[in-house]
C-alpha cells in the first residue's frame, strides 16, 4: 500500500482591474499584468466561500478611468487568498510469483481518494462579469488499474 497525502491553504493572489486606470499599459515587463488596483475598502477574505461568489464584489471600490486616470488603488499584492487544497491518492499492490524469473504485479490506483472538490483561483479582474467566480477546479476521483509483468 502506498498514500500520498497533500494538504495546502489557499494561493494569495492579486485583483486587478483590466481598465487600466493607472495608464501602465497592458504587459509590464516583470508580472505581464496590468499593473491596476483597485481600493481595498473591506476585507475580502472574510465571509462564506461558495464557488459562484469566492471573492465579495463590495469589497473592492473601482476607480474612475476619467477623475482618476494615472493612480494605483490601495490594494496590496497577494491580498486575496484562494481556495485550499486537500488531496489523498492511494495504491494498492499485490506481486504473484509465475516463475523462478517472472513475476506479475497488480495494481490499484485511485486518485483523490475522497473526491473532495480542489477549485482554482477564481477571476480576478474586477471588471470581468465572472470577477470572483471559480471557473475551474482539478480533477474528481480517477481510478485505475493494471497489471506488470516482470522478468
Amino acid at each position: 500500500m502506498n498514500t500520498i497525502a497533500n494538504f495546502a491553504t489557499g494561493t494569495p493572489f492579486t485583483v486587478y482591474d483590466s481598465a487600466n486606470v493607472a495608464l501602465q499599459g497592458s504587459s509590464p515587463e516583470i508580472t505581464g499584468f496590468y499593473s491596476s488596483r483597485p481600493n481595498l475598502v473591506a476585507d475580502p477574505n472574510t465571509g462564506s466561500h461558495t464557488a459562484d461568489k469566492w471573492v465579495s464584489r463590495s469589497a473592492f471600490q473601482r476607480l474612475d478611468p476619467v477623475t482618476q486616470a494615472g493612480q494605483f488603488g490601495n490594494e496590496g499584492r497577494n491580498a486575496v487568498r484562494g481556495p485550499g487544497i486537500s488531496n489523498i491518492d492511494l495504491s494498492l499492490l499485490k506481486t504473484f510469483d509465475v516463475s523462478e524469473r517472472a513475476r506479475l504485479q497488480f495494481r490499484a490506483e485511485c486518485f483523490n481518494l475522497t473526491n473532495h472538490a480542489n477549485f482554482g483561483l477564481p477571476d480576478n479582474d474586477v471588471a470581468s462579469p465572472n470577477f470572483g467566480r471559480v471557473l475551474e477546479a482539478g480533477a474528481p476521483r480517477l481510478v485505475q488499474f493494471g497489471i506488470k509483468l516482470i522478468y
